[in-house]
């Protein structure tokens, strides 16, 4: 917002008939917001705002409000079952599979990677289903000039969840796959506290955050990279889950997503793939 010459920056909750405006949704053909597609990645939103009365300019970026809060708040509140933990996982992978995934077209995206995935980046709509938020730290992938737009710092993001090539200063930072494979070791950080709020048997583990038992509360850079390069540990998988078939699944694939050689990890597709199966197989049984 320009406000007598100055930028400013705001974050608001407004309501639209506060606002005095429409929003409306261009992959809709211009019908209202109300009767928008809302699909998980419906970012086609127009802001109509009233006439301008020439004193300021303002430029709104406009995201719908989830009221659940946060993956870590609704984890902290909630307990889940089966189809409700596959849920979460299968829509959560669903948004890093689109943002890491080039679409070519006028409509088109760049390949973007978030690289500060975590449980607190990530919201939960009404429906039970995850949106991946804050992009701050997002990098693109140019295709035809084979560029990325990093700044001059690749070490960033949250310490808890940085891929092991990122604590160690190893990060090949001219490759945009090496910021998709650090995005899947944090994915598999954030499937590790979804799985853990799963009932199995009557028994569920309380919320906490990876590495809760192995570092402090705020961890320095040296204390994970002790923990995570040196000693090359990782988040405990109990042996409760493989009595179940779809934590046993989910568990495999967090060790997939948690190798140290960062190519050796899963790809954003390849989750999907297989966590929309599992989502098939548990239909089924039901």
């Amino acid at each position: 917002m320009l406000t007598n010459g100055k930028e400013e920056v705001t974050k608001s909750c407004i309501s639209l008939p506060e606002l005095n405006a429409q929003v409306f949704c261009r992959s809709s053909n211009n019908i209202t917001r109300t009767e928008c597609c809302f699909s998980d990645f419906c970012n086609n939103i127009t802001l109509q705002l009233p006439a301008d009365n020439g004193t300021w300019t303002q430029l709104w970026l406009v995201s719908e409000y989830h009221e659940q809060g946060s993956l870590f708040d609704y984890l902290s509140r909630n307990t889940i079952n089966v189809d409700g933990m596959i849920k979460l996982a299968l829509s959560v992978i669903s948004g890093l599979a689109h943002l890491h995934m080039e679409i070519v077209g006028t409509q088109g995206k760049p390949a973007i990677a978030h690289r500060d995935i975590k449980s607190k980046n990530i919201l939960v709509k009404r429906n039970e289903t995850c949106a991946i938020a804050d992009l701050g730290l997002a990098v693109k992938h140019d295709s035809v000039l084979n560029t990325i737009d990093i700044p001059q710092n690749p070490r960033v993001g949250t310490k808890r969840y940085m891929a092991p090539e990122i604590l160690d200063d190893t990060i090949n930072t001219e490759t945009f796959e090496s910021f998709k494979r650090a995005d899947i070791y944090s994915l598999g950080l954030v499937y590790w506290e979804i799985a853990r709020r799963c009932s199995v048997g009557g028994i569920i583990d309380e919320h906490q955050l990876p590495y809760f038992d192995m570092v402090s509360s705020d961890p320095s850079l040296e204390d994970m990279k002790r923990v995570v390069c040196e000693q090359k540990l990782r988040p405990n998988i109990p042996n409760q889950w493989q009595s179940c078939e779809a934590l046993r699944v989910m568990g495999r694939i967090m060790r997939e997503c948690w190798y140290a050689n960062s190519t050796a990890r899963l790809t954003a597709l390849r989750i999907k793939k297989t966590i929309s199966q599992l989502c098939i197989a548990e239909d089924l049984k039901s």
